[in-house]
Order: C-alpha cells, then sequence, then structure tokens
C-alpha cells in the first residue's frame, strides 16, 4: 500500500484543522441523530421500523463520509474539498426552514459552521496546503 503524500503535519496550516474540527463534529451529529432513530425504531410507539433502520443506515453512512473528508483533508488532498463543499451548501440550504418555523437557534447551528467552511474552503492556505503539484510528495 502506498503511503499518503502528505506534508508534515507541522506545515497544516489552522485553517485545515478548523474545517477537519467542523467536518468531525457534523459527523459525530450524525452518529447522534442515528442513534436517536434506533432507539426510536425499538419505542413502543414507532411509526415505521424499516423507515427508521433506513434513516440510521444512510446517518451513520454519511457520518462515516465526512470523517473520512476530514481525514483525507488533513493528510493535504485536494478531493475532499468539492464534497465538504457539497455538504455544507446542503446545511446552508436546511437552514433557511428553521428561522421561519420558530427555531431559529436550529438553523443558525447548521448555518455558521457552514459558512466558515465555505469560506475557508477558498482561502489561500487551504488552497495551497490541498494543492500541490511540485517537489517529491506531488499530488495531482
Amino acid at each position: 500500500m502506498v503511503p499518503d503524500p502528505a506534508p508534515a503535519p507541522s506545515s497544516r496550516p489552522p485553517a485545515v484543522l478548523l474545517i477537519a474540527a467542523i467536518l468531525v463534529l457534523e459527523a459525530v451529529a450524525l452518529l447522534v441523530v442515528a442513534a436517536g432513530f434506533v432507539v426510536s425504531a425499538f419505542s413502543a410507539d414507532a411509526l415505521s421500523v424499516g423507515g427508521s433502520v433506513f434513516m440510521a443506515v444512510l446517518l451513520l453512512l454519511v457520518g462515516a463520509g465526512l470523517a473520512a473528508l476530514a481525514r483525507q483533508l488533513l493528510a493535504g488532498f485536494r478531493w475532499p474539498r468539492s464534497p465538504s463543499l457539497v455538504v455544507q451548501l446542503f446545511l446552508v440550504i436546511l437552514a433557511f426552514p428553521y428561522f421561519s418555523t420558530g427555531a431559529p437557534l436550529v438553523g443558525v447551528g447548521l448555518l455558521v459552521p457552514a459558512a466558515v467552511v465555505i469560506v475557508t474552503l477558498f482561502s489561500r492556505p487551504v488552497v495551497e496546503y490541498t494543492v500541490r503539484t511540485t517537489g517529491p510528495d506531488r499530488a495531482l
């Protein structure tokens, strides 16, 4: 197996660490919600056991995907930037209905981390860290 062509951890910009931390927190939040769906599947008043199990599996897979994105971004790969951006754009879209339904704190909780990741993904240190086209750790 070929080792990751990642630069030294000391050369990681703080912005990359911030993005990875937010992605991991989002993954943990999805795992908690998935656990809630599993618990609701076994409750006495479960509406749909199949639906609850499906949602739990889906959320576990998405959470695992977010964790993988964070790991690969920390390793210096550039491919995690695109899916990270897409996930954050979906979170922005999901945040706005909470403002009109009377739960603005939930909306802010979804919107602020997504906005931070979106802005930080395009910062110069993150782009330079993830787009290495010269040197021994070349990653096209």
